[in-house]
């Protein structure tokens, strides 16, 4: 009997754990290492921040998607879990995800990958040579294949600010960002238009005296709970509403300002939601209508103690600086250039380098608009099948027409290479790709309910365990209950609710001044 392939898998976070399943599913064996002492990446919290390990959880990081859409696509999270997360839940949903599936004893810890090179074979096997650390003791093995699931956002971003260097407060990047306690009774100045500047300014305001908001272009702030407490995304992320861009402004525009209007808020891009930055966040909203957070607009100018915005705005006295602008591209480990000029990529499906072999994969090192885990674990098993030989990419210069393609589209529209991916466009271009897209046909023969569920209901994981290799039997229940405990926590009291009366009482109520006036002006008219 051939002894398996060997695959080294790079990380134990997220898309990791991924990639160890899909490796096992594909019959390849998987070699994961982690270089520290747990496995989850961002989701295991520590109280001190670890060098290298680039994004971190703070304090009270919660998820901002619904616990339906951020699952694995065949393994829902426990239905007494809440519709949002605190990373110590996901940390807990990770741990049962490996002892689903038997995981663990793939994983190294303590293991910190030196360097990954070509193996002396290359050019005729296409293998790697893995360099790796643990305790201090270094060792080299050689695998068929190679999935790097550390991700590329390690070294923090700045803007190009003139005097930055002249400030005399704390500067800070949200990639270490713990909590706030630091800024008691500071004027801080958060700069930013994502997910995490949302949190630094929410968190801030909580200690700072003041929190001034740089939001630079704007972005549409989603509430996370929408009509009745269900989760935005519930409502939102469905592929009829989200393949009309029109139809997405819309609705998300509606969306956004039924909590706060975007326009009086100092938060309204200039573009619609479809072409804008969108940020899930409650806690912003609120702080700026108690005043605790003012928006400011792009920082042009740092001296000493202020500020300077492009309208000319000064803030003087600045205490601080929080910068939530991003992360540089950078896998340090590499030694095969992966990263070109201005940061440029190269990579089918933002995967696969247009190398001679196809042996060395990218897995969720990615920054998209949506749910994290369908996409690493799409990416995961698209590696898995092309390394087991069940799938087969196109001609290489089909690859490299289709890079080109996205790599022009990104530079037109953020005028630098700046990747950040359209979610559902890129999760259905990769179930395509993998073969459990369903066809026209599939969705006919899996009947009625399905079918509507598939184009008006929320964009579930689950879909993607219906058709094609690995489903799972499990599938339709979970789409079937995702409305029926994906809403709201389980909750200690537990009530009738008041009677409201009658509801066409209360419409009598309504009715009666409008027939009260009409009878006046008809009696008015006949006099």
């Amino acid at each position: 009997m051939a002894a398996r392939k060997r695959v080294a898998i790079i990380g134990a976070g997220l898309s990791g754990l991924a990639a160890i399943k899909s490796c096992l599913e594909e019959g390849l064996e998987p070699v994961c290492y982690e270089q520290y002492d747990n496995f989850g990446g961002v989701w295991y919290f520590t109280e001190e921040y670890r060098e290298g390990q680039g994004a971190r959880a703070f304090d009270n990081l919660t998820t901002n998607i619904s616990k339906e859409m951020f699952s694995f696509s065949d393994f829902p999270f426990p239905s007494h879990f809440p519709p949002f997360l605190t990373c110590s839940l996901v940390h807990e949903y990770i741990e049962m995800y490996i002892e689903k599936f038997g995981l663990r004893k793939h994983i190294h810890l303590n293991t910190r990958v030196v360097q990954i090179r070509k193996s002396r074979d290359y050019n005729a096997t296409g293998r790697w040579e893995v360099e790796a650390e643990e305790s201090q003791k270094s060792q080299t093995e050689v695998f068929d294949f190679v999935m790097i699931c550390s991700g590329f956002f390690k070294k923090p971003r700045f803007p190009d600010v003139e005097g930055m260097d002249t400030f005399k407060g704390k500067i800070e990047h949200s990639m270490k960002f713990k909590n706030a306690l630091k800024y008691q009774g500071m004027d801080v100045l958060v700069v930013g238009n994502s997910n995490s500047s949302g949190d630094l300014a929410a968190e801030s305001a909580r200690y700072a005296r003041q929190v001034y908001y740089s939001v630079g272009e704007g972005m549409w702030m989603i509430p996370s709970c929408v009509e009745n407490g269900t989760p935005y995304d519930l409502l939102l992320i469905k592929r009829s509403i989200m393949r009309t861009a029109s139809k997405f402004s819309k609705v998300t525009a509606d969306m956004c300002n039924s909590r706060l209007d975007h326009v009086l808020g100092g938060l309204a891009p200039s573009t619609p939601p479809a072409n804008s930055r969108l940020m899930v966040n409650d806690k912003v909203q609120y702080n700026i209508v108690s005043g605790r957070i003012k928006v400011v607009k792009s920082l042009t100018r740092i001296g000493p103690h202020e500020a300077e915005f492009d309208d000319g705005t000064i803030l003087k006295n600045v205490d601080a600086i929080l910068f939530a602008t991003g992360y540089k591209l950078s896998v340090d480990f590499l030694q095969e250039p992966l990263i070109g000029e201005k940061s440029k990529l190269s990579l089918y499906k933002m995967m696969f380098p247009l190398w001679q072999h196809h042996t060395l994969a990218l897995v969720g090192c990615i920054d998209t608009d949506g749910s994290f885990p369908p996409v690493a674990e799409l990416q995961s098993r698209t590696a898995a099948r092309v390394f087991a030989g069940s799938h087969r990419l196109p001609p290489m210069e089909a690859m490299a027409e289709e890079v080109e393609t996205k790599n022009a589209y990104f530079l037109q529209r953020f005028g630098r290479y700046k990747y950040l991916i359209p979610n559902l466009i890129y999760r259905d271009e990769l179930a395509a790709e993998l073969g459990v897209a369903p066809s026209w046909w599939d969705l006919v023969k899996a009947g009625p309910r399905l079918y509507y569920q598939y184009y008006y209901g929320p964009v579930l994981p689950y879909f993607l365990r219906i058709w094609g290799p690995h489903p799972w039997s499990g599938a339709r229940d979970a789409i079937n209950n995702a409305a029926k405990h994906g809403h709201y926590a389980k909750q200690m009291r537990h009530v009738k609710g008041p009677d409201l009366g009658d509801s066409s009482y209360s419409f009598g109520l309504i009715l009666l001044p409008v027939v009260v006036i009409l009878l006046a002006v008809m009696y008015n008219g006949i006099l």
